[in-house]
């Protein structure tokens, strides 16, 4: 994995709609309340693959995702702050989640996850 670029970022499910700190307004993943995660400082031109990690206070989620499929991806809103270039975030909510779930991994299949993603985003710059 040396050649690999890997960027890893984590967030936690929170309740999108309870206005208290966010210890507070995290959620179980059998919680029916809306969600909201959000990963920030996303730099899609300086990775080849993304490693997300999503928390709730019981359970662990991992995705795997190319640089490009998270270029691309109709969450991704490029420009997280005034004049940034190349930097953007991904909101994931309980109205988008199931968008994800291909690239959903469990801990164990990370590395050939990893190599997977790298081979895809290979396959769009080739």
């Amino acid at each position: 994995m040396d050649r690999i670029r890997i960027e890893v970022k984590a967030s936690r499910a929170v309740d999108a709609n309870l206005d208290a700190p966010l210890y507070v307004k995290a959620l179980s993943s059998d919680s029916q309340r809306d969600f909201w995660m959000n990963f920030q400082q996303v730099k899609p031109d300086c990775c080849d693959v993304f490693v997300w990690i999503a928390v709730w206070r019981d359970v662990i989620r991992y995705w795997v995702l190319s640089s490009n499929e998270v270029k691309t991806n109709q969450h991704y809103s490029q420009g997280q702050h005034r004049g940034n270039v190349g930097e953007g975030q991904l909101h994931v909510r309980h109205d988008n989640i199931q968008e994800f779930e291909t690239y959903r991994v469990q801990p164990n299949e990370l590395e050939r996850a990893i190599y997977s993603a790298y081979e895809r985003q290979n396959a769009i710059q080739s």
